[in-house]
């Protein structure tokens, strides 16, 4: 499904409203919680569990979203960066994984493996 706040061509990660039981800050709009950019991009925004966004842009896989530096949007929203080799399209499956059990309010603070 296409992203409802990005560039054309970016697919949004959408929840059903009735599965979107998170926090508000677990999505960018609605129940869009996550949207890959379109190729040759590849990268991503995400809604990531206060925690995990911080250790996403700890360790280099994020950087907080131009608009949350703003203070527009929570600062647990970043931009994953597009992976370039199987590993490290499993750490970015990782971290929508996160993104998506923070989106249906059943994450909890556990280990991460970036």
């Amino acid at each position: 499904m296409p992203s409802a706040i990005s560039v054309p061509g970016a697919r949004g990660l959408w929840l059903e409203p009735d599965e979107a039981q998170g926090p508000r800050e677990a999505f960018l709009v609605g129940t869009e919680f996550a949207h890959v950019h379109p190729l040759p991009d590849g990268s991503l925004h995400a809604a990531l569990p206060p925690s995990v966004a911080a250790k996403a842009v700890a360790h280099g896989w994020a950087e907080m979203h131009p608009m949350a530096r703003q203070g527009v949007v929570p600062p647990n929203v970043v931009m994953v960066y597009a992976p370039r080799d199987e590993a490290e399209i499993g750490v970015v499956l990782q971290l929508i994984g996160a993104a998506l059990s923070f989106a249906l309010g059943t994450y909890e603070n556990g280990p991460t493996t970036f």
